[in-house]
């Protein structure tokens, strides 16, 4: 039963984590177009990430709900995950 229990976590967990990899790569792919090239704040690295977060972010509000639909689909699905692994820790964590 241990067993089963990790492996249902790990496909849970997997499967999550690639609909978050599938959202940040759509995120890129909508807001390259738009983004201009990065501006550069000395060393502060961490500046400029943040900079580059939130103008991805701005363009990302300005697009037409049409070019978002399958964005949100895929934040959706992450979050569904997410959300079935917490229901399975709850239930699973229970002796029958």
């Amino acid at each position: 039963m241990f067993e089963l229990k990790i492996a249902t976590y790990c496909i849970t967990i997997a499967v999550a984590m690639f609909f978050a990899y599938w959202e940040l790569r759509l995120k890129r792919q909508l807001t390259d177009d738009a983004l201009h090239p990065r501006g550069t704040f000395g060393d502060f690295e961490i500046l400029t990430d943040f900079s580059e977060r939130a103008k991805r972010e701005r363009i990302l509000r300005g697009l037409p709900k049409r070019a978002l639909f399958k964005f949100r689909m895929v934040v959706r699905l992450k979050f569904l995950f997410a959300a079935i692994f917490i229901v399975e820790v709850i239930l699973l964590q229970k002796p029958w």
